[in-house]
């Protein structure tokens, strides 16, 4: 709206830039919110969808670019440029088109989500300190109104609190930090033998030297980790024994195994000798889901864990560092381990909630209302409704 205003007040070149192009063209060109419904049908003169381009009939151009590769940028005058989602794009556009602003007397805007403290950041900052040229305004999603609470509440559920507080509350989060929280409150669960028709699964790491190769049991039934066994050193073929064993001894448990690298034939063998296996191949895209799974459920006390030292250290020294782009990445700090908190996650992936016995609601006035009609309607026809009897749709 603002570009389409200025494009009105002065005739020149206006641009929209997006990370990419392909985001300019689904975000804004696409929308049916967007561009044709905000600019007025009489102010266009003509558009050309392959360029993105929307020409004013007072002379004015507006049109959608993409910072895939900055350079692609010069040339052009623009006096007034917004960058949407400027945490994701590359800094490098903006020292493109810097230079071209403040030869044209041009003016920028730069919209975004927190990713980091990157150059969103620094920006934002500039216009807190009350800098000559710049002005910067934060606005949560629980003061803006625009989301209603009960959403945010849901959201809530399904993200990690560091998470939650960047994507709705605009928090700017460190470039590294502490992942889990609330550990010590969950380290309550005991160790115990496999029951009779319980199930149980196996989250296994895999190390062969350096690092550890780590199991850890849970019961499906309570989501309470019953067993671990952390060791190194050992070679493969006694490794998979040890596996096969302890799947044997929990009745057969389902194995949720890092299938990286020497870890894809490992699953492969332990397959073919009648364990269940889950290999699960690791990616970036993959351990931040892993991980901000077993994140979510510690802090929603979903699980509980075994309260091992060392465990529990892994896990409060288990941190992330975001990069340049706001891409957050996770690992233990140089020096120290991850491999227990990497087979919980692999465990944690694989389980599901504990379904909660179902609990009588007190009707509404408006069921009591709707039971009293069914009554009336079917009493002559000897019919009696109870409330017992309707389902939550009102149906017999």
């Amino acid at each position: 709206m603002e570009l389409t205003r200025q494009a009105q007040l002065k005739r020149g070149v206006y641009w929209i830039v997006f990370p990419t192009y392909g985001e300019a063209k689904d975000a804004v060109w696409r929308d049916p919110r967007m561009l044709f419904d905000i600019i007025p049908e009489k102010w266009i003169e003509k558009t050309n969808e392959s360029e993105l381009v929307v020409y004013f009939t007072n002379g004015s151009i507006l049109q959608l670019k993409g910072a895939d590769e900055p350079d692609s940028l010069r040339g052009a005058g623009p006096l007034g440029v917004v960058f949407d989602e400027f945490a994701k794009v590359k800094i490098d556009a903006w020292y493109v088109v810097e230079p071209i602003l403040r030869a044209n007397g041009g003016w920028a805007w730069f919209v975004g989500t927190p990713k980091g403290k990157n150059h969103l950041y620094h920006f934002y900052l500039r216009g807190q300190e009350r800098h000559i040229e710049w002005s910067s305004y934060l606005l949560k999603a629980s003061q803006s109104g625009i989301i209603a609470p009960d959403q945010l509440n849901e959201s809530q559920k399904t993200m990690t609190q560091a998470d939650f507080n960047q994507e709705w509350e605009c928090e700017f989060l460190e470039g590294a930090g502490q992942v889990f929280r609330g550990v010590r409150d969950i380290c309550n669960a005991q160790p115990k033998e496999p029951k009779t028709k319980h199930t149980y699964i196996m989250g296994v790491d895999l190390a062969k030297h350096e690092d550890y190769t780590v199991i850890a049991v849970y019961d499906r039934a309570t989501n309470a980790q019953v067993y671990q066994n952390r060791f190194n050193t050992i070679e493969w073929p006694f490794q998979k024994k040890r596996i096969k064993a302890i799947s044997d001894h929990y009745n057969k448990a389902l194995i949720a195994i890092d299938a990286t690298g020497i870890g894809d034939p490992i699953a492969d063998d332990l397959a073919r000798v009648g364990l269940a296996v889950e290999p699960i191949k690791f990616t970036e895209p993959i351990k931040k889901q892993l991980i901000e799974k077993l994140s979510i459920w510690i802090e929603q006390k979903k699980i509980s864990l075994l309260p091992i030292e060392e465990t529990i250290n892994e896990f409060e020294n288990f941190s992330y560092e975001i990069g340049e782009t706001g891409r957050r990445y996770y690992g233990a700090p140089h020096g120290f381990n991850d491999d227990i908190v990497i087979a919980q996650a692999l465990a944690c992936w694989v389980l599901n909630p504990i379904i909660q016995p179902a609990v009588d609601q007190p009707k509404t006035r408006i069921r009591r209302s709707y039971e009293k009609q069914l009554n009336e309607f079917y009493h002559d026809q000897q019919f009696e409704i109870t409330g017992g009897e309707l389902d939550e749709w009102g149906q017999i």
